[in-house]
């Protein structure tokens, strides 16, 4: 073990490695809860069996990453990309049927994957300015941090001005803002498990909400264990194209390219962030292992899309397990093991309602807002096409807007400046697909 995972020469301990994959398990936890209140609120789509898929997927995607390419680095389904797929199918003018949409993921996922084997992830990685990506993860932010607060009705639709706030005496309101800034209060004294009890506290506040004022809140589960619910409904849904047409075919173009830009980026970025705060990446940037990480995130994603969730990505909660002095791959198999356990808990995480997980979907936007820092503002062809990610993003309430709007306004920037030559080809294919986007949209 030692010698396979490297524990000596990377100064690690088999007691730390795995007291920390406990901590980060607790740490992420959540998704557990959030990916099936999200994703079990689209119509045909079984909560049940999303959380199933979201534990078992979790569990072999982080097991991969730990065994193959010993990172510290834990993956499960990505806390932006679950939002962003309930609003496309419930509201944002995609002709697919969710399972259609899964398979868009499995796709992007396959990419992902064959990119990885091959020297194309460089040039891809390379092509993409800096950025740009920056923008594209503080826009998914903001979009998933918005969604967070309209689900707890603390931002509430507004005739006149669109959108105001809601009613603050609201129990349901105002237990969600309670529970936020108790997340906030642990963020800022450096808690690990900021999410964790800012869920605590949002029960036990519904518990005694409805006891003491009759409110329907939550329903406390009859049994702590249970067999795992069935993914039968939604186990390879992802190869149904019964009611798959011609037409749907550039709406499933669309979603791929999304997808695998945000998967592949969101991944890449955690991974080598992770990996300078574990030691394992050197000054000269080089990254050990760097293929097997990869296929690890990518194979995640299509074992995920084919269980019956959306892209598995890399956690940025693997970075409490660096910050722990987690450096080797045990403690990322320690969370897999956790996650596998997790099945047997559903009457736990069946309570979770969209407001009791809004708090997550808050912190998820404060952590991901930080990216701003490392652009480049005084830079026209920087500055505009990042403002045009956020704004759309949250305006139109679609992330696909944002990085449709982000990358064509990229593209004309640079052309007006007459640096037309310095962007990549692959910069103005995706530019016209995505003018192509907006025109059909």
């Amino acid at each position: 073990m030692d010698k396979y995972f490297l524990l000596s020469a990377r100064g690690a301990t088999l007691k730390n490695e795995i007291y920390a994959g406990f901590i980060t398990f607790l740490a992420m936890s959540y998704i557990l809860a959030v990916n099936p209140a999200i994703l079990g609120s689209i119509p045909g789509i079984d909560k049940g069996s999303v959380f199933t898929a979201t534990a078992l997927s979790a569990a072999v995607a982080t097991f991969i990453m730990g065994m193959f390419s010993k990172y510290p680095i834990m993956l499960a389904p990505g806390m932006s990309m679950n939002g962003f797929f309930k609003v496309l199918l419930l509201g944002g003018g995609i002709s697919l049927l969710w399972h259609e949409a899964l398979f868009a993921i499995f796709l992007s996922g396959c990419i992902y994957l064959i990119l990885s084997l091959t020297p194309a992830r460089k040039i891809i990685i390379e092509a993409i300015p800096d950025d740009l990506k920056l923008g594209i993860a503080v826009g998914l932010g903001l979009f998933v941090s918005f969604l967070g607060l309209r689900n707890a009705d603390i931002v509430v639709s507004n005739p006149f001005i669109l959108v105001t706030l809601g009613d603050v005496y609201d129990p349901k309101v105002l237990i969600a803002l309670i529970s936020i800034f108790v997340a906030i209060g642990c963020l800022v004294r450096d808690i690990k498990l900021a999410t964790v009890l800012s869920f605590a506290t949002a029960i036990a506040l519904s518990f005694l909400s409805d006891h003491l004022l009759g409110t329907t809140l939550i329903a406390l589960p009859e049994q702590v264990f249970s067999m795992p619910p069935s993914m039968a409904p939604t186990f390879g849904a992802i190869f149904n194209f019964e009611h798959f047409t011609l037409p749907k075919l550039s709406d499933l173009i669309f979603l791929v390219i999304i997808f695998f830009i945000v998967d592949f980026f969101d991944g890449l970025s955690t991974i080598v962030g992770v990996g300078r705060d574990a030691g394992i990446i050197n000054k000269d940037g080089k990254v050990p292992n760097a293929k097997s990480a990869l296929i690890a995130d990518s194979g995640g994603t299509i074992i995920g899309s084919i269980f019956g969730t959306t892209s598995i990505t890399a956690y940025s909660e693997s970075a409490v397990a660096s910050s722990l002095g987690a450096k080797t791959g045990i403690s990322a198999i320690v969370v897999a093991l956790l996650f596998l356990i997790s099945v047997f808990l559903y009457p736990i995480f069946s309570i979770f309602t969209s407001a009791i997980v809004a708090p997550a979907l808050v912190i998820i936007g404060i952590y991901m807002i930080k990216n701003l820092a490392d652009v480049q503002w005084d830079k026209k062809e920087s500055a505009i096409p990042v403002f045009f990610i956020m704004v759309f993003s949250l305006l139109t309430f679609s992330p696909a807007n944002g990085m449709a709007m982000g990358f064509i306004s990229y593209s004309f920037v640079m052309l007006v400046q007459g640096k037309g030559k310095e962007v990549h080809p692959i910069i103005y294919t995706l530019s016209l697909l995505f003018v192509a986007y907006l025109a059909l949209a």
